[in-house]
């Protein structure tokens, strides 16, 4: 992945998690390119967030998922999005 389609990727990152409904507060850990077993590109995304496993349901991940997504579309970014949530506890 080109130097500048992983900044553009990460400013979308931090586009879509600032217009986040409230709720949970995510913050980005890592995001590094990777290719799959076909060949496919794809950005591997580690967000934190303050609490335990509770914290998080499935409409809040696949929902940013989902809008992670058809920003990176907007955006130009092929890679295909896949997120990794970390509680900030397991962490310390």
């Amino acid at each position: 992945m080109k130097e500048q389609v992983l900044e553009r990727a990460q400013t979308t990152i931090r586009d879509v998690l600032g217009e986040q409904p409230t709720g949970v507060a995510l913050h980005i850990l890592s995001v590094g390119p990777e290719v799959d077993g076909d060949g496919e590109e794809f950005l591997y995304i580690r967000l934190v967030y303050d609490g335990g496993p509770d914290m998080l349901d499935s409409n809040t991940t696949i929902g940013l998922s989902r809008r992670m997504r058809s920003a990176f579309e907007k955006a130009d970014v092929e890679a295909f999005p896949v997120l990794s949530f970390v509680a900030q506890s397991d962490l310390d």
